[in-house]
């Protein structure tokens, strides 16, 4: 069921401007990977995605599939969104209320015409039965719930074989109680597809999830760009995303359940972090996002204490809310492992921690310094990660 691979990244680098906002910005989503655009409300994402695909006018710049040029201003390049076969996917999960679902299915591939090869793209059957779909084929768009329809909707473009799947809040109309399952399907199609995927969500729980790479936009403008668990660790970004749930995402793999006591544990950068029981096996990758503020730093290890964590540590960055401010953020690079080979030394990971300024001054922390992380487990909240 899956399609050739097609090994081109998604380049998109546009200058558009909307009432009250100028948004420059540029990305590159690799094949098999996904890239988040996330920032404030108002701040450009959806506007940025849509004028990539097409569906909104930009002032200037270019998009690219590989060397395949979509839009370019300067050679006076302008597809239409039908030919760039950019599947776009919003919260309103758009089915044709005349067509049954399998009609649906067909669709992309009805329209597309010549531009659609009969040996290229995924068997529409083989999706179908991927999205769970083969119950409801007979089914017309009204008689669908929001998440069966964002499962046709999204059936839809992977059948018709799009270069590439920009997600535009597509789980926005989902009842939270379904979007779980919806999260996971939508985190198969990186790899299962061979696509590069743009999204843009206001729920950071899907961007730890799905995204390797993250671009923050505010006010139009680009503040960071990076790896997922770069980015969202960097709570001098905060400002730009979480606030005070701001903290440090940590990847990692499970080693361990402990069935009596309803734990598990998993190892990040060679050291052991417990956190809630999950049904993730033994040997899966999943990301852990801990709150900045839940977290505490201590000299030596403590010997009376209620949290289940404790990771060794150096300081790397203290920054204080100004000289009267109250709080103030320490950085620390989690202490780092040798390879197996114990040649090279691998990097920690980074991980915050939100004090007061006179917890900070007090103890007397400062760059340089070892240190013990100290944070519950229950302070932790585990994703699965593709």
């Amino acid at each position: 069921m899956t399609p050739p691979q097609l090994p081109r990244a998604l380049s998109i680098e546009l200058h558009l401007r909307q009432p009250g906002l100028d948004v420059r910005a540029q990305l590159r989503a690799l094949p098999g990977r996904v890239c988040a655009i996330v920032g404030r409300q108002g701040s450009g994402k959806s506007a940025l995605l849509k004028a990539a695909a097409g569906l909104a006018p930009a002032l200037s710049g270019r998009v690219a599939l590989g060397p395949d040029v979509l839009y370019d201003t300067s050679a006076r390049i302008d597809l239409p969104p039908h030919v760039r076969r950019l599947s776009w996917l919003d919260a309103q999960a758009h089915v044709f209320p005349h067509l049954d679902v399998r009609d649906n299915l067909l669709y992309g591939r009805r329209a597309l015409g010549r531009l659609w090869s009969a040996t290229s793209g995924a068997d529409v059957g083989a999706v179908a039965r991927w999205a769970g779909l083969q119950s409801v084929l007979q089914l017309k768009a009204d008689a669908l719930g929001p998440a069966q329809r964002v499962r046709v909707a999204l059936a839809r473009a992977l059948a018709a074989h799009p270069h590439a799947l920009l997600l535009d809040d597509v789980l926005g109309g989902v009842p939270e109680h379904e979007r779980e399952a919806l999260l996971a399907l939508l985190a198969e199609v990186p790899s299962r597809f061979k696509l590069p995927v743009v999204m843009v969500t206001p729920r950071m729980d899907e961007v730890i999830r799905m995204a390797d790479d993250v671009v923050i936009l505010h006010e139009g403008r680009m503040a960071s760009a990076g790896p997922v668990a770069q980015i969202l660790s960097d709570v001098s970004l905060s400002t730009f995303l979480e606030g005070v749930h701001a903290g440090s995402v940590l990847e990692g793999e499970v080693t361990r359940h402990d069935i009596e006591w309803l734990l598990s544990e998993v190892d990040v950068g060679g050291q052991c972090v417990t956190v809630p029981a999950m049904l993730h096996g033994v040997g899966s990758k999943v990301r852990l996002k801990v709150r900045a503020r839940d977290i505490s730093l201590h000299r030596e290890l403590p010997s009376d204490t209620s949290a289940s964590n404790h990771l060794r540590g150096r300081i790397t960055q203290v920054m204080l809310a100004g000289e009267h401010g109250t709080y103030g953020a320490v950085g620390v690079e989690l202490a780092r492992e040798l390879d197996a080979a114990n040649l090279h030394v691998k990097p920690g990971a980074t991980l915050w921690a939100l004090l007061t300024r006179k917890a900070i001054q007090q103890m007397g922390w400062a760059p340089g310094q070892p240190c013990i992380v100290g944070f519950k487990a229950m302070a932790t909240a585990v994703s699965p990660w593709r």
